[in-house]
């Protein structure tokens, strides 16, 4: 039993070491202010980027935040160069010409004040361009559109979302292109997020993001669902020595979940925050999404690793499937981001 207790503590934590989790630093009695002075928002003014936009006029409105939005041009790749040049020879500064003009249009059209009258106009490959200009702008947040689609259609236009989020500087909220609306759930007045899940595998990544989930969730009143979902690994289910030990795993698994959530769960209330907690068993993606649905969640704030690569591509892949398939707006945090943001005032 000892054995599949400690297995069950490190699945659990995500494979921790357990010095590493004994030496966190002890936390504060008080909820750290969430300091949003800039909010990047990039556009390609499809009615998606533009409900987007919308999204986040209402959010710097309520962070008294400064506003900022991008565009990328991308220079026509010539696979097959033709003997007679198709293109005109100033066809990339024609295009930028154009996006200066949408965007004084988009001005106009959003009644845009003119402290949030800026705007940039950038040339090369989408995502590296949209995270350098938030690195130049020293962004606290990107605020962008994704469609939600599937399969091949959503690999071409879902991938920028995707990279954005994979490479980014700072936290970036996924809005959601769903059955034709990216609206807040409240369309008028000002925006209300009233139920926040924050998915946790008790990783110090998950502590960081859960920390910065909490300072949003104190500026909106919200209540925050802390969220864990037990998952054997397909080796022990597949292993004939140890499937019978499956049930014994996944109770000591609840067992060690529950002590640790009901911490968190104290931690918060001292704090004066509000939480719920939650324990599922199966894919956490699944089984966030069925809940999603169920108790209507407004927002779900996740972290990454902070991994770049292979290992990334394992250590992350929760949140970037979560953003894939949320049917509500995603915030992921980076972790490397997560403890920079929560400080200082706002609106500087």
């Amino acid at each position: 039993m000892e054995l599949h207790s400690a297995i069950a503590r490190w699945e659990s934590e995500g494979g921790a070491i357990p010095q590493v989790q004994r030496s966190r630093k002890p936390e504060s009695e008080k909820i750290k202010p969430l300091a949003v002075r800039r909010i990047l928002v990039p556009i390609d003014f499809s009615p998606e980027s533009l409900k987007a936009l919308r999204y986040a006029k209402r959010l710097v409105e309520r962070f008294k935040a400064k506003l900022h939005m991008v565009h990328v041009v991308t220079p026509p790749l010539v696979l097959f160069p033709q003997p007679r040049q198709v293109l005109p020879p100033n066809f990339t500064e024609e295009m930028v010409g154009n996006a200066i003009d949408r965007f004084e249009e988009v001005v106009r059209d959003f009644s845009l004040p003119l402290r949030h009258r800026h705007y940039t106009v950038r040339i090369g490959p989408v995502a590296p361009e949209i995270n350098e200009v938030a690195r130049i702008t020293r962004t606290d947040f990107i605020a962008i559109a994704t469609r939600g689609y599937s399969g091949l259609k959503r690999a071409f236009l879902g991938s920028t979302t995707e990279s954005v989020v994979r490479n980014a500087p700072c936290p970036v909220l996924v809005v959601r292109e769903k059955d034709g609306s990216t609206q807040p759930r409240a369309r008028k007045g000002p925006l209300q997020f009233r139920k926040i899940l924050v998915p946790l595998d008790f990783s110090e990544a998950s502590r960081l993001g859960l920390e910065y989930a909490l300072s949003f969730a104190q500026e909106f009143h919200a209540t925050l669902v802390l969220f864990h979902s037990i998952f054997v690994s397909a080796y022990v289910i597949g292993n004939k020595y140890t499937a019978h030990h499956v049930p014994t795993l996944i109770a000591n698994q609840q067992e060690y979940a529950r002590g640790e959530m009901e911490e968190l769960r104290e931690t918060i209330s001292r704090k004066g925050g509000v939480a719920e907690t939650r324990i599922a068993v199966g894919s956490a993606v699944e089984q966030i999404a069925k809940y999603i649905t169920k108790a209507g969640v407004d927002l779900i704030i996740t972290s990454t690793h902070g991994r770049t690569g292979l290992r990334r591509g394992f250590m992350g892949s929760t949140a970037e499937r979560l953003v894939r398939h949320a049917t509500c707006p995603v915030l992921v945090v980076p972790n490397r981001a997560a403890g920079k943001k929560i400080r200082g005032k706002r609106g500087s």
